[in-house]
């Protein structure tokens, strides 16, 4: 019997969730992925695809002004659905063995100083007028800056995760995997100082089991709530606000280990990448700096800009 298109998908999908315990944005990106790539090419049968199929699918993607990154997501699901129906034998032949990723340039990330961050943390104290708040604002900075962990990681970390062991910190990431991330001493203060002034708080049921209980839906402080809380903090360090987010603390809490001598793959243990090439970008980041602190301060490299 003749399986049809949206059967093998849904196979393959629940296959891969199986396998790689990924988040459903990731799926449902996949899902969307695929069913466009066959509609586009008015196939319903996947034996008949070939290659000139991805061709003329790649030469439609160039068209649409989307990123490279976008085309080489949506390039990348594809190519496991069809090694995946291949192993399956619901193809003789994977059309898709000769298609090649699209090269993209990978944007560096905007990286804080060690300085700034120390400002950044210092503003935290006093930015607020309610000292309930520049408590808690501390505690977020200095937690998000000692762990590197994602904003949704951050706002949404249940009280157990720290009381348990002050020295680490239990993290639930992608694909709920968890990881257990190590504090800083000023982090463990922090945290402290913010767990001594939330036993005073009165709270709603739901908020009551996380670390940053807020009157939100879910109970906790939400990621646009932390945004704006982090902008007020920057402007009030003099930094410039608009290019300080949640994720560029977290490059900068990559890039800093990195040039003290951490190990690449223990930050990516850190960061809860899956991948060891998402993590490698710092290194570039780092090779980066480096260049330009002798640019800027050898003296052949000086006296050669001068010529």
């Amino acid at each position: 019997m003749l399986m049809l298109i949206n059967d093998q998908i849904e196979i393959f999908l629940e296959a891969l969730l199986a396998e790689r315990n990924l988040t459903t944005n990731t799926l449902v990106a996949y899902k969307h992925d695929l069913f466009n790539f066959f509609e586009l090419m008015s196939v319903d049968k996947m034996e008949d695809i070939h290659e000139e199929h991805f061709k003329t699918y790649m030469q439609v993607l160039s068209k649409s002004r989307i990123s490279n990154r976008s085309v080489a997501r949506k390039l990348s699901s594809l190519k496991h659905l069809f090694r995946f129906a291949f192993r399956e034998n619901w193809i003789s032949k994977n059309p898709s063995s000769k298609i090649k990723q699209p090269k993209f340039v990978q944007n560096l990330p905007e990286i804080l100083s060690i300085e700034q961050v120390d400002r950044l943390i210092e503003s935290a104290k006093k930015a607020e007028s309610v000292l309930a708040k520049n408590i808690r604002n501390t505690a977020l900075i200095e937690l998000l800056y000692a762990t590197g962990i994602r904003v949704t990681e951050l706002v949404s970390l249940p009280l157990n995760s720290v009381t348990g062991n002050s020295d680490l910190i239990l993290v639930k990431g992608k694909g709920r995997k968890e990881r257990l991330v190590p504090l800083s001493n000023s982090a463990k203060i922090a945290v402290k100082d913010w767990l001594s002034f939330r036993k005073e708080m009165k709270m709603s049921t739901n908020s009551k089991s996380f670390l940053f209980p807020a009157r939100t839906k879910k109970g906790f402080l939400n990621r646009e709530q932390f945004f704006c809380i982090l902008k007020r903090v920057a402007k009030h360090a003099g930094l410039d606000n608009v290019k300080v987010s949640p994720h560029v603390i977290r490059h900068a809490f990559a890039t800093h280990l990195l040039a003290n001598g951490a190990d690449l793959r223990v930050i990516q243990s850190l960061l809860g990448h899956s991948d060891i090439s998402s993590t490698q970008i710092y290194t570039h980041v780092l090779e980066d700096q480096k260049k330009a602190l002798v640019m800027n301060n050898h003296p052949l490299a000086r006296n050669k800009n001068k010529i």
